[in-house]
């Protein structure tokens, strides 16, 4: 094994490999918000391409995202004041 063909093996190829191996647990095994359809659409772009996928999965795909039941219905501000009782 020359120095680029190890270079390659471990500056580019491993890393590249945990990222996608990564990101495809997390939208496996973690990912429950999303839909069906939505986590088959990633694990198709992060197999197709892999670093661009992965990458992409980790600037977009984990955005948090708010369900109904998660959604804030009043701010601080009201709570503490609905707390005081000056508002109803």
């Amino acid at each position: 094994m020359d120095f680029w063909d190890a270079f390659f093996l471990l500056a580019i190829f491993i890393p590249l490999t945990i990222l996608w191996v990564t990101c495809i647990l997390d939208l496996v095994l973690r990912r429950s918000d999303l839909s069906g359809l939505v986590r088959a659409a990633w694990v198709a772009a992060i197999i197709v391409l892999p670093a661009l996928g992965s990458l992409a999965y980790i600037a977009f795909g984990r955005l948090p995202t708010l369900s109904s039941a998660e959604a804030p219905t009043s701010s601080p501000r009201d709570d503490a004041l609905r707390a005081t009782g000056r508002m109803p």
